[in-house]
């Protein structure tokens, strides 16, 4: 008997196979058809958060099961599908399926999803001619996998369509037969996924098992120093060095800018935008300078060059990596917004330390991306680990790299929300520029922003609510103006 929820769902697992097992019986194509349709329709669920994580399953399983009426009706029935007929007797499947199932009280909260799996978003579907959100979203996500499929991968002797027009047809029929809402999302979804994706239940199976020992590892690894840390841009020690002469130039700077063809473009770039445009246009690197100043054309160059920091071959990670460093230049602009705002002596650090506060986060991403076994694995439970781990790590480069105290206070403070008295208004700026970064939508996280009557560390900079939401909103202008220019 089982005793526990994960028994529940090997169990039912088990039951589900057997009932796969006897439609291929019946007609081989059929299961590949389900499962080909549940996969994908559980990885989307995923991927777009559609529904929360503990329900996927019964999504997963309702797809597997959607066309099992299919199998066990008449041969016609059967016969007809494999023509592409719209036979009567086709299109009342659905209620044949959820009347075998019925018995499986396991299946119960998935049956619902099967019965109107062929309903349409303008009401003329069947079997009940539901109209809207009145037609369960389960049933919307399968009917979307269930027609894409049909169209890709027909049973013999029909040929199939390539996958885009297949979905240029299930665009067309958006806010008719389907949810338009899901129709985008859908599409993303189609243009970026393999054409044949991981086995959702296979990656399920081994998550709990391979982020803790790939976690592990990858911390032992770390702490023996076996890992390659990246390294800080050798272009940034150059200007470093510069800035730190006792007459440095414009024409110091530019001449070591210009060693770098990329970053000299970029530069020039943003020297041209909307946050730092003036009466003419900059076609230079010692024409950008003078506008820029030496300081904040350092902090630049150092963003520029560190955005290589969070760049991954992983498809699977590179959309979080490139979350990850929206945030930490949101941070960085907020972060100087902030200073600005208080008469603070040198913004200009404050944008660094805000550059550099979630480094730790970047490593391990890294770290995970490299892993092959992390490949199936949940990314919401990755980045659970990575948010419990990172503050250490941060710490840890920053100093490798030769930051001086300021910038570890900033990275092992810029979570909390209760101070020792004696905090540095330099940590508590970085701490109120990554919340309010995140309440403006620059972060990983998803649910965290706190509201600024609630931040500690506005209320001991003496920043109000509305101060905040304004510094938020200067903020998130400045990354609309320069983000896509890093």
């Amino acid at each position: 008997m089982a005793r526990t929820a994960g028994d529940t769902r090997d169990l039912l697992i088990e039951c589900v196979d057997t009932l796969l097992a006897v439609v291929e019986e019946k007609n081989w194509s059929l299961r590949q058809h389900c499962e080909r349709v549940a996969n994908g329709v559980a990885h989307f669920c995923s991927r777009f958060n559609l529904v929360p994580a503990k329900e996927i399953d019964t999504v997963y399983f309702a797809a597997l099961l959607h066309d099992f009426g299919l199998a066990f009706g008449p041969p016609e029935l059967l016969e007809a599908a494999e023509e592409g007929a719209d036979a009567a007797a086709l299109r009342q499947h659905p209620l044949l399926a959820e009347k075998l199932l019925s018995g499986m009280s396991a299946l119960s909260r998935a049956l619902p999803f099967i019965r109107h799996h062929h309903e349409h978003w303008d009401g003329s579907g069947v079997p009940a001619g539901l109209k809207g959100e009145e037609i369960p979203l389960g049933a919307r996500l399968i009917a979307l996998f269930d027609c894409f499929d049909g169209l890709t991968s027909p049973p013999f002797p029909r040929q199939g369509v390539e996958p885009q027009a297949a979905l240029e047809r299930i665009i067309e029929l958006s806010g008719r037969r389907f949810d338009g809402s899901l129709v985008d999302s859908f599409a993303q979804y189609i243009e970026s996924a393999p054409r044949k994706p991981e086995e959702y239940i296979r990656g399920r199976k081994t998550e709990s098992v391979n982020l803790k020992e790939v976690f592990t590892r990858i911390l032992q690894k770390f702490a023996a120093g076996r890992i390659a840390l990246p390294v800080m841009p050798r272009i940034v020690q150059e200007l470093q060095q510069i800035i730190d002469r006792p007459n440095p130039t414009a024409d110091d700077l530019a001449a070591a800018v210009e060693k770098e063809p990329v970053i000299a473009l970029r530069l020039v770039s943003i020297a041209n935008s909307p946050a730092y445009r003036g009466m003419k246009d900059i076609r230079s690197v010692r024409q950008a300078i003078p506008r820029l100043g030496l300081k904040e054309t350092m902090n630049l160059v150092v963003a520029i060059a560190n955005k290589s920091l969070y760049e991954t071959p992983s498809p699977h990670y590179r959309a979080l990596m490139e979350k990850l460093w929206a945030h930490a230049l949101a941070a960085a602009y907020g972060a100087k917004k902030i200073a600005l705002h208080l008469g603070l002596a040198e913004p200009d650090v404050l944008f660094l330390l805000g550059l550099t506060h979630d480094i730790g986060k970047t490593f391990l991403l890294r770290a995970f991306s490299e892993e092959e076994a992390v490949k199936t694995v949940d990314v919401k439970l990755v980045l659970t680990a990575v948010q419990e781990a990172h503050l250490g790590i941060s710490q840890l480069l920053l100093k490798r790299w030769g930051f001086d105290e300021a910038f570890l206070r900033a990275a092992a403070l810029h979570e909390k929300n209760e101070f020792d008295p004696a905090v540095s208004r330099e940590a508590l700026v970085v701490n109120l520029a990554n919340f309010l970064t995140r309440a403006i939508g620059y972060s990983l996280l998803e649910g965290e922003a706190l509201n600024p009557e609630e931040l500690r560390s506005a209320r001991l900079l003496g920043i109000g609510p509305e101060e905040c939401r304004r510094l938020s909103e200067e903020t998130a202008a400045l990354m609309k103006d320069l983000a896509h220019l890093f």
